[in-house]
């Protein structure tokens, strides 16, 4: 009887785990994980004004994937002022509709075949990565400090990220020149003997913010220019042991045209160039000796020496651009 006892009670004590185990079992399990310290890792975000920029990602701490992120407002941060009008506003731009790739589309109009005319806003948030990504239409918009709040969901529901992140808008040169301007003399027939001339200078002018081309202009001392038309500008050897030529800015563009005192480039997409070639954004030009004549201090005789100009430039923000390059030291002849 005793020995029943014992049995009845741990088949009940069975039962009780058993019930409570069916219990627990059935109830609702949450489906994903959502965290509370989503971030930026990159805090702020630096925005230069017209020039395209993506930040890093939202760092998840753990959360289920796919997000939806949508951005909710924008603050200015010095005032607490709202300031979404500026922000929502939508302005016209080429969308990329196909991938862009240099080594194929090598005219305006297969570039053009790959893009497409809309609008959208100059600053936007990547749905699924929650990156901040800006485009060359925050020309439009006023430098400041800002932050924002993003609405970021996933299965679990959605959460309000107030004042998630920040963004620094800055204004940016619409070009650079990266690496200081050079001339020097070579010797005809004899290329390794050289004279170091003086450095001269470089001016660049926005002339227009709708055709994509640059003209470039030599100048002697004087302010005269050699003309590429008539052979005054031509390519420079590679030099030494190497055939060929050193990099031109003919070698970047769609399109080159020379005329009596200037060549001109046509671009399509920007930062032009959009990569470098090796030898940084660098383009070397020759005055050939018979169109150039150096001043007396530098003791060079007429026909012995060739003028080689070295001068670098990128852009930003399309447009047309003017650089002029003045040599010092000689005249043209």
């Amino acid at each position: 009887m005793k020995a029943y006892r014992i049995i009845r009670v741990c088949v009940s004590a069975l039962l009780i785990n058993i019930v409570i185990f069916i219990f627990h079992g059935c109830k609702k399990v949450p489906n994903g994980y959502l965290s509370d310290i989503i971030r930026y890792t990159e805090y702020p975000i630096t925005v230069e004004k017209g020039r395209t920029k993506v930040s890093t990602p939202l760092l998840l701490e753990g959360s289920s994937q796919p997000l939806r992120v949508k951005l909710l407002h924008v603050y200015d941060q010095k005032t607490g002022a709202l300031v979404d009008d500026l922000f929502m506003e939508e302005y016209p731009i080429k969308k990329w509709v196909g991938l862009y790739d240099p080594s194929v589309d090598t005219t305006l109009e297969l570039i053009a075949a790959k893009q497409k005319d809309t609008v959208m806003t100059a600053i936007t948030v990547n749905e699924r990565s929650g990156q901040l990504e800006a485009n060359v239409n925050t020309l439009e918009l006023p430098v400041g400090e800002y932050l924002f709040d993003l609405e970021i969901s996933n299965s679990t529901g959605s959460r309000v990220f107030e004042k998630i992140g920040r963004f620094d808008l800055v204004d940016a040169p619409f070009y650079e020149i990266p690496a200081v301007r050079s001339t020097v003399a070579m010797k005809v027939g004899e290329e390794s003997t050289t004279k170091t001339l003086p450095a001269g200078t470089i001016a660049v002018e926005r002339i227009n913010d709708h055709e994509n081309r640059i003209i470039v202009e030599i100048v002697d001392k004087n302010g005269v220019p050699f003309n590429p038309a008539a052979g005054e500008i031509a390519r420079r050897p590679a030099g030494g042991n190497t055939d060929g030529w050193l990099q031109t800015m003919q070698d970047y563009s769609l399109g080159y045209e020379s005329f009596d005192g200037r060549m001109e480039f046509a671009y399509g997409v920007v930062p032009f160039p959009l990569n470098s070639l090796g030898n940084g954004f660098n383009y070397y030009y020759r005055i050939p000796t018979q169109y150039v004549r150096f001043d007396e201090d530098l003791g060079i005789e007429d026909d012995t020496y060739s003028c080689n100009a070295r001068f670098s430039f990128r852009v930003f923000i399309p447009g047309t651009y003017k650089i002029t390059v003045t040599v010092l030291g000689v005249t043209r002849r």
